[in-house]
């Protein structure tokens, strides 16, 4: 059959359009949906970006307020016993009562069972002493309102808390100074953390005077370094990591064997 010149044209016409619309459906499409994907993929990970700029901006000198942390926790720890049992106690008090200045004869020890006690507050530096004029020469803030909320927020901070303790009871029998040295040597100790809750004196115009002791051991667990901690986990993780490795290698190579 012999086609016209027009028939020509309008079947070439037809030629191209059908050329296009394949085309257009398996080339063109795919590429801009692909295209979308990527835009959309390249928005998320700008996100993802962008919050871990404000991490590392948030973390940036965080080793160092741990250090710092750390310290202010260390410094706390170290007014307190560490964790004892109840004949550490025993040995602990016997020599605080041996003393060569202190000599207290002590009857009927008790040590209650390992307990707890709270403390409404701990102040982790020490207190400096003052005058009177000091206090008012560094009185900066009024009484009232700001004073309270101040209070408020430190005390959040610094307590309550519950620590380990052991209730201490004994009869004793000693000089007035021994009695009197004990005392102050309690207050004078490194650890703070053994408190007289009670303390009775049956005739103190006697030269040996006796009476009961009542004290309140209170403890503390040391805190290992996170720091130190941290770069522990980390190297245990990579020497699993690369005996995992190794031991795929193995296997890989006697299954080629």
């Amino acid at each position: 059959m012999k086609l016209s010149y027009r028939d020509k044209v309008i079947l070439i016409t037809l030629l191209v359009i059908f050329v296009w619309v394949i085309g257009v459906m398996f080339f063109i499409k795919p590429k801009f949906e692909e295209l979308d994907d990527a835009n959309k993929e390249f928005d998320a990970q700008v996100v993802v970006l962008n919050d871990k700029k404000k991490q590392i901006e948030e973390d940036e000198g965080l080793e160092d307020r741990v250090k710092e942390a750390y310290k202010n926790v260390t410094n706390i720890a170290n007014n307190f016993y560490d964790k004892m049992t109840t004949d550490e106690v025993s040995t602990l008090v016997d020599n605080l009562l041996d003393d060569k200045e202190v000599k207290i004869t002590n009857a009927n020890l008790s040590i209650s069972q390992y307990s707890s006690a709270t403390l409404d507050f701990i102040n982790g530096t020490p207190e400096e002493a003052a005058t009177d004029i000091d206090k008012i020469a560094n009185q900066n803030y009024q009484e009232g309102e700001e004073m309270a909320e101040e209070t408020s927020s430190q005390d959040t901070i610094n307590g309550p808390i519950t620590v380990p303790a052991y209730i201490v009871s004994f009869n004793y029998s000693s000089s007035f100074d021994g009695l009197k040295k004990f005392l102050e040597n309690l207050r004078s100790n490194k650890q703070k953390s053994l408190v007289v809750t009670n303390c009775s004196i049956e005739d103190v115009n006697e030269e040996v005077i006796t009476g009961d002791v009542e004290m309140v051991l209170m403890m503390m667990p040391r805190m290992k370094d996170p720091l130190k901690v941290d770069k522990e986990a980390s190297a245990n993780t990579d020497s699993s990591e690369k005996s995992d490795d190794s031991s795929k290698t193995e296997d890989s190579s006697s299954k080629a064997a």
